[in-house]
This record gives structure tokens, C-alpha cells and sequence, in this order.
């Protein structure tokens, strides 16, 4: 999984491709958020060899804070990478995240036959 921060300024990733990317002519990336399907295709400013990686420069608008994103990269229509993008503005990676965030209530007068709808 790939963590960036939830801004539009230019941000590079690294990453191991199925396939050459530096040097291709047609690069594209492809993020789609989670839930709602809001997407976005990127071509990459920059992209570099890093021994063997690959890191491409990118600017997206529309990442947000604790979002998911699926990520696909392709070369002239192949697939040469996919992974998951976390964006967060979080640091400490040692602190866990959680997902709901106290948003959920549990009743303790339930029974079996009771239904919340």
C-alpha cells in the first residue's frame, strides 16, 4: 500500500513495475476512489530509475483525508502495476488508525427479536 498526503502538490512514489516504464511514451495512472468511485487519470511528470524501482512523480486532486484509492499504472494500455493508495496526513505510523472513529452505537436493551433498521 502507497500512503500520500491528501493535497495536489507533486509527490513521488516508488514502486516495481511489470514491465520498463522509463523511457515509454505513453504512461498513465489511473485512481479511483473507494465507495464512491470518484476517479482520475494522471500522466507522471517525472520517471526515474531507482536501482531496481521505479519512481514516478505525480499530482492528483483528488485525494482526501483518510480516503482509499485503487491504483492502476499502464503502458500504452498494459497493465504494469496495481496497488492500494492510503492518504492520510498522519506520520507516526506507529499509532493504529481506526476506521470508525466512534461514529458507531451499541444498544445493550436488544434481544434476538429486535431489529434496527
Amino acid at each position: 500500500m502507497i500512503i500520500l498526503l491528501p493535497n495536489t502538490s507533486v509527490q513521488t512514489i516508488t514502486i516495481m513495475p511489470r514491465t520498463e516504464l522509463v523511457g515509454s511514451p505513453s504512461v498513465s495512472v489511473s485512481i479511483r476512489r473507494d465507495g464512491d468511485g470518484l476517479s482520475e487519470d494522471i500522466v507522471p511528470t517525472s520517471i526515474s530509475s531507482n536501482g531496481d524501482f521505479t519512481n514516478l512523480d505525480i499530482s492528483s486532486t483528488i485525494l482526501s483525508e483518510g480516503s482509499t484509492y485503487f491504483m492502476e499504472i499502464t503502458v500504452s494500455g498494459a497493465l504494469a502495476y496495481r496497488d492500494k493508495i492510503y492518504s492520510t496526513t498522519q506520520t507516526d505510523y506507529t499509532v493504529k488508525h481506526k476506521i470508525s472513529q466512534n461514529i458507531y452505537q451499541t444498544y445493550s436493551s436488544l434481544d434476538d427479536n429486535t431489529y434496527i433498521i
